[in-house]
């Protein structure tokens, strides 16, 4: 029975891989027949593409600010400090910043959200911060939100207290887009 099994996931292989058309090239050859009957080869002066950084292709905005990607807005209403309490505290030197947001959905299917997946806080020295597990947060932005409605709560990151320029990428992975969020701190 094991090798039965083997051998059909074997097959099963061989069989994607067989439908692949991708025929590997050297960097530069082309499997396209050429587009001049001469053999002389042409030189082109293309333009080289400038580098261009995330924060360049996306879209930026300010705390009170409608962003939309595709039929999802956000709005990032504030920002505050979380305080520890007697059972958890941030690493000495850190703190809790949290992020107030609303997030509708103004399409016609159910939108789902995790903020662990996509959110990521970036400061002034290109260090990026992940969404931390904090008490006292008031409301979550996390599930799934049905046409029509809206869901507002808070997210927070644990930070340097020197960090500055902070701002919020949000990016919906499904989607590709990005919006970027300046923040006050």
């Amino acid at each position: 029975m094991r090798r039965f099994i083997a051998l059909l996931i074997f097959a099963g292989v061989m069989l994607l891989v067989g439908c692949n058309d991708f025929v590997p090239q050297k960097p530069g050859e082309s499997t396209a027949p050429p587009i001049n009957s001469t053999n002389a080869p042409t030189k082109t002066n293309a333009p080289k593409t400038p580098e261009v950084s995330a924060e360049d292709t996306a879209k930026i905005f300010n705390i009170g600010d409608i962003a939309q990607i595709n039929d999802v807005t956000y709005t990032v209403n504030g920002t505050r400090e979380v305080p520890e309490n007697r059972y958890l505290s941030p690493e000495k030197g850190n703190i809790w910043y949290a992020i107030d947001i609303t997030i509708e959905n103004k399409g016609g299917e159910n939108f789902n959200f995790s903020s662990m997946l996509m959110f990521t806080l970036m400061d002034d020295e290109s260090n990026s911060y992940d969404v931390a597990i904090v008490p006292d947060l008031k409301g979550s932005v996390d599930g799934e939100i049905a046409p029509g409605s809206s869901l507002r709560g808070e997210v927070a990151f644990e930070i340097p207290q020197d960090a500055k320029d902070l701002k919020l990428e949000i990016d919906p992975i499904l989607f590709g887009d990005e919006v970027i969020i300046k923040l006050d701190r």
